[in-house]
């Protein structure tokens, strides 16, 4: 990766007339400006938004996006799909005595293709709803693994408008283990925060002795908007908990 990004500055620096960095804007604003030393004007090296990763890459992807939720209306639904390097798909490739890091071509192929079948389900077949435009953000976790970031809006008759509607998309309580034993044997295992609080006052997400994720959350039998319009899920308390840490979780 070093070698690459390496390679694609150096191509950068020393091609700055083909990608016609001097006319760019800012040339003119410095030499305008009376603050500047005219002796360094031109020595800049230009990052242009072709370059990934740079500003002017990301303002114009954040434009792009702004510019779609002008026309269509802001999202209705922010979906964080992770990667989780002990999917068998993986373990599968591995060679004796590897680790998935070891082999992070492995990794970003079965991720792309598990992202691939699921932007089919929710974009092609609609499971939540009939998408009208959607906006995708993959990035790399500091360990490497990647992560994507999915806004889609859906059409009107599909956004929810009042908060229970978010009941029939999502669920933040422990899944009936008899009649959805995949679902919580998932659940369970990757998506529990905690514990945290009084049970662990030094976990990370401590902050000034209070979890920075707002757990643990109050149970609540309906789902309902906080002042500023996030939806508060439904937890109701059915008795279902978890054993984690040596400390018993619930709803």
């Amino acid at each position: 990766y070093a070698k690459i990004e390496q390679n694609q500055l150096l191509w950068q620096k020393m091609n700055q007339r083909v990608i016609r960095a001097e006319l760019y804007q800012g040339l003119a604003d410095a030499m305008a400006s009376d603050s500047q030393n005219l002796n360094y004007i031109g020595t800049q090296i230009i990052l242009p938004a072709s370059f990934v990763g740079s500003n002017r890459y990301m303002s114009q992807y954040y434009q792009d996006a702004m510019a779609i939720v002008r026309k269509y209306g802001k999202p209705s639904l922010f979906i964080t799909i992770t990667c989780n390097p002990h999917w068998p798909e993986i373990l599968a490739e591995l060679y004796d005595k590897q680790v998935p890091n070891d082999r992070p071509d492995i990794i970003v192929r079965i991720f792309n293709l598990k992202l691939k079948a699921i932007l089919n389900d929710i974009i092609d077949k609609n499971i939540l709803g009939k998408v009208v435009v959607f906006v995708l953000v993959i990035e790399f976790q500091k360990r490497g693994l990647p992560h994507a970031y999915l806004l889609i809006i859906l059409t009107n008759e599909d956004n929810p408008q009042e908060p229970s509607d978010y009941d029939n998309i999502v669920s933040a309580e422990i899944p009936d283990p008899i009649h959805q034993s995949q679902l919580y044997e998932t659940i369970t295992r990757y998506m529990i925060h905690g514990p945290c609080g009084s049970l662990a006052p030094h976990a990370p997400c401590m902050q000034d002795g209070i979890c920075s994720k707002n757990y643990p959350r109050h149970f609540a039998n309906v789902t309902r908007d906080d002042a500023n319009g996030y939806p508060l899920y439904r937890r109701r308390n059915n008795g279902r908990s978890i054993q984690l840490r040596g400390h018993i979780l619930d709803n």
